[in-house]
Order: C-alpha cells, then structure tokens, then sequence
C-alpha cells in the first residue's frame, strides 16, 4: 500500500507577546494621583468603573468606564481620579515586539461587551499564579505563587494575544481608519440600529422601553413596530438573547450564576435560569458542562 504523505502547515503569528511586565487591578480613591512615569515596554489602562483621567506627554486623556488606553513604550504618563468619584482600573504592562503592535499606538477605544470576559480571565490567572499585592501601584516585578496554577502564564499569554488579534480585527474591518475602534453600527442613523446601540450599551444594566423611548425622542408605538419590521423580533426580546449571550461567555470565564444574574441585573437567580432556559433550550448548568 502506497504511504500517505502528510505535510505540516508552518502556523504564522500575528503578534507575540514576549514578557509580561506587571499585571494590577487598582482600586482607587477620587482624588488619587500617580507621578509620573515612562518604560521602555507597552502599557494597557482600562477603567472598570467611573472614570480617570491618563496624562501622556503632559496631554490630558479623559477615560470612561468601559475604554481602554494603550500607551507607547517610552512615552511619559501618569494616572489621576477626578477627584468626583473612586474608580477602578486594570493595568497590564507587556513587551511585544511585533510589527502589528503599530495599531495600537497610542489608541483609545470601548472595548467591546464580548471581549471584556478576556480581560476577566487574565486578572484571574494572574492572581491564581502571581503573587498581586491589594493595592502595589508601584509594582515593578511578578512574583510566581509557590503553589501556583499548572498553564497559567501560558493562558494570561494567550489571552491577551486573544484580545489584541480580535480589537485588530475590528480596526482593519472599518472602511475607514480613525483614533477610535468603532462599530458599523455606531455609523448608522437607522432607528433600529440606534436601539440595538442602545441595548448593547446596557447589557449590564436595565432599560426599559420608556427608557429608549426617552432617549431617542420616539413613541414606544413607533419604536416597538419598527423593530419589529426591521428585525422580526421584539425589543425586550432581543435584549434578553443579547443578556443571554453575555452570560454564556460568563459561564464559560467560571462566574458563578448567582453572580451572573445579578451582573446581568435579571431580577432573581430563577428568572435567569428560566429565561436562558427559554432561549437556549439548556438550563446554565447543561451549558457549562456541554462543549458548546
């Protein structure tokens, strides 16, 4: 019988990250402020909550809850509060020598809800494997916990590889480039993408048909009837399937349910149940423990 020749494919890679630097989740009083600083590596700053305001070359950058910074290696910046409110931001400090790393040169953009559960994972994997002090914003070195997690450099790595090939993607796939990852549907005036904008907005939150209604300055008549047209399906539905997609990716990032019902502010841990249940067929236990 004649042998079968294989031949292997060389995997190209986009980008590699070559040393992680720091990896910190600050939590931070309303009139913090951080001295300046620069490094010879890149920095990531995303706000988790509120808002900061990042100096970078002694120019302000207003950051919002959701956004996130990339700072070039060598560029002098500092971190303050706006002495309104506390926030709460996740620094990564990285080296990645790589050609694509161009697209991010000094970017600022929302991330998008379905790629945030990355970010989740890799703050995860840090603090099951290095020892992160509460509040360090200092930090200069990870220290590898004794006992730490088999893989768990390897998946922070992988992570954020993950997050930047796929924010990459969305800025090569605009028709135009711009200082800001946006959306497709963020350039459109049609009403029901005006409400899906808003119903991706607040995933996390709860909005009601007046709520939208309020917003866009049209009747709820006309808003339910023209999403209805357009899509074929209602407002209050298609929410609860966008709600439901951000809880699998959840599951999938070892959130706890009851955590997930409450970050998806469904009114109780049965009402999340029954409604993933409803749109997906599996209660979020048979989800967890499928392979979907």
């Amino acid at each position: 019988m004649e042998e079968k020749i294989f031949y292997k494919y060389k995997l190209s890679n986009l980008l590699n990250i070559d040393k992680i630097v720091t990896i910190h989740y600050q939590k931070l009083l309303k009139n913090y402020s951080f001295p300046e600083e620069k490094h010879n590596f890149w920095e990531i700053i995303y706000c988790d909550k509120n808002e900061i305001t990042v100096y970078v070359e002694n120019s302000p950058i207003d950051l919002k809850m959701g956004e996130m910074l990339f700072i070039s290696p060598n560029l002098l910046h500092s971190v303050e509060c706006n002495g309104k409110k506390d926030a709460n931001i996740f620094i990564v400090t990285f080296d990645c020598k790589s050609k694509s790393m161009k697209y991010f040169k000094d970017k600022l953009f929302l991330v998008p809800s379905e790629l945030r559960f990355l970010l989740s994972s890799i703050m995860t994997e840090a603090k099951n494997t290095f020892i992160i002090p509460d509040f360090d914003p200092n930090l200069s070195k990870l220290v590898l916990k004794e006992n730490h997690n088999i893989g768990g450099e390897q998946i922070i790595k992988n992570n954020l590889e993950e997050l930047l090939i796929k924010l990459i993607r969305i800025e090569t796939a605009k028709p135009t480039s711009s200082e800001v990852f946006i959306s497709k549907i963020e350039e459109s005036v049609a009403l029901e993408d005006e409400i899906i904008k808003l119903l991706e907005a607040s995933v996390y939150k709860k909005i009601t048909l007046d709520d939208i209604s309020a917003n866009l300055h049209y009747g709820k008549t006309t808003i339910c009837k023209t999403f209805k047209k357009k899509t074929g399906k209602s407002i209050i539905g298609y929410y609860l399937e966008l709600k439901i997609e951000e809880s699998k990716k959840l599951i999938r990032s070892n959130t706890s349910f009851s955590e997930i019902s409450s970050l998806l502010c469904f009114d109780s841990l049965p009402h999340f149940t029954k409604t993933f249940k409803r749109i997906t067929g599996m209660t979020p236990r048979e989800f967890k423990n499928s392979i979907l």
